[in-house]
């Protein structure tokens, strides 16, 4: 037996210097030698048989993910990679390929791709914030949440960006002037806390320039003209920017009123050139875009109450509204003789009216403060809330929800799940239909799950 077992000891190692692999994994598995047998696998870059191994022994798991992350990073096959640093329980390795992932899409001027990666980051980040707090580490909880929250606005501009940057180089674009003139917006409103590394001040400028004198909006464009004189201009804008610039002087220097923005929260009309950036200028609530059309939409953020959990809010708004009460009889059927009619009798103290609506109440009576505070509602308010006019933004931990209360129920909107962005029902349906997938974060979409949601 001793002396089998000797001879079989020697084969693996001849094995191996031949490159008979399967060979030699079948005697390092007879030998019971796990430790030589993953060492094979990854020498000999067999990961099929090396995620079996790890089924059967996890111990075995960190061995063979992290030299499999380091085998596509090499090979460029950077995704993949950082799903495998997650599966070995190394969350700083896969921010890192991010990282470089994302610095390559910048340098190679591909503003989707970097967009999607600086999205991938922030939610690693968030992902690490989560762990942070679970052992209680407070300080990198909020160190983390800043770079997720920075990451999510650089994924935010360069996803705009890569529109406006396709309208200024190609002679053809499938989004409307509108779209273009809203990103435009966006992205000055965004550029006066920075400006990200590869984004031209100039196309975005120009683009604002263009499609605000073709839209009236005559003021806005004489102020993007004037920018532009202040920059260095690629010779094949010279032209027609000072052009622009002579001929916006003949026109009056104001913006069309059906253009300027209106605050849904406190009614305020809104410049289109806001030195607040993309808020509102009196009660300082931050504009919530359609992130397609980019347009600007009805939506008023609430909180609940304190003591009142996220989880306990949702349960609140899915109620069915409650009864109003024996004073409230709805639709009522009478009829005289051949004659049928139908009338409607409200109630005079009822919960769930729409002239007598607690939360617009609530916000009639809203007073302006030094900064930004959402609506707190109540248990009472949110039981009447309608399902259908409340868009739920369901953050990870350790974030909150975000609740917003749709002001216009006419117009029907639609989130990503994955990133929670709001789009125009028939734009995300549209993108859907497109590019089966969501067009900010790339997530593909599930039909069956989505007409079960429908």
């Amino acid at each position: 037996s001793s002396g089998i077992n000797a001879e079989w000891s020697l084969r693996p190692g001849f094995f191996r210097e031949f490159g008979k692999y399967e060979f030699a994994a079948e005697a390092y598995h007879k030998l019971g030698e796990l430790n030589s047998l993953v060492d094979l696998y990854i020498e000999s870059h067999q990961w099929a048989e090396a995620f079996v191994l790890c089924e059967e022994h996890p111990e075995f798991k960190e061995s063979v993910y992290i030299p499999y992350a380091n085998y596509l990073a090499e090979n460029d096959k950077f995704d993949e990679a950082q799903e495998a640093y997650y599966i070995a329980g190394k969350p700083t390795e896969a921010v890192k390929v991010l990282e470089k992932l994302t610095h390559n899409a910048v340098g190679e001027r591909r503003f989707d791709d970097a967009s999607y990666y600086f999205w991938k980051l922030s939610m690693a980040y968030l992902k690490l914030a989560n762990q942070a707090q679970t052992r209680g580490l407070e300080l990198e909880v909020n160190q983390y949440l800043d770079k997720f929250q920075d990451y999510q606005h650089r994924a935010e501009m360069y996803y705009v960006y890569q529109t406006l940057h396709r309208y200024t180089e190609e002679p053809f674009t499938s989004h409307l002037p509108e779209a273009l003139f809203n990103m435009a917006r966006f992205l000055l409103h965004h550029l006066s806390q920075e400006i990200p590394y590869g984004v031209s001040k100039v196309s975005i400028l120009y683009a604002l320039a263009k499609q605000s004198k073709s839209m009236g909006a005559y003021k806005m464009a004489r102020h993007a003209f004037d920018k532009l004189q202040q920059l260095r201009i690629p010779r094949r804008f010279q032209e027609p920017i000072d052009l622009g610039s002579i001929t916006i002087r003949s026109k009056p220097f104001q913006d069309k009123e059906d253009l300027l923005p209106m605050c849904s929260k406190c009614s305020t009309t809104n410049p289109l050139l806001n030195q607040m950036g993309n808020q509102c200028i009196n009660c300082q609530q931050p504009f919530v875009h359609s992130f397609y059309a980019f347009e600007v939409l009805p939506l008023v953020e609430f909180i609940p109450e304190h003591g009142i959990s996220d989880a306990d809010a949702l349960k609140l708004i899915n109620q069915d509204p409650p009864n109003t009460g024996p004073g409230n009889k709805g639709w009522q059927e009478t009829e005289a003789g051949d004659v049928q009619t139908m009338s409607f009798e409200p109630s005079s103290g009822g919960a769930y009216q729409e002239e007598g609506d607690s939360f617009e109440a609530r916000l009639q009576n809203y007073e302006s403060l030094t900064s930004y505070q959402p609506v707190e509602v109540g248990a009472n308010i949110l039981k009447t809330m309608p399902r259908s006019q409340v868009v739920v933004l369901r953050w990870a931990p350790p974030l909150r929800y975000q609740f917003y209360r749709n002001l216009m129920p006419d117009i029907i909107l639609d989130t990503c799940a994955s990133c929670n962005r709001i789009f125009y029902a028939d734009d995300l349906e549209l993108q859907y239909l497109q590019k089966q997938a969501c067009p900010f974060c790339r997530k593909a979409v599930d039909r069956a799950e989505q007409q079960g949601e429908a």
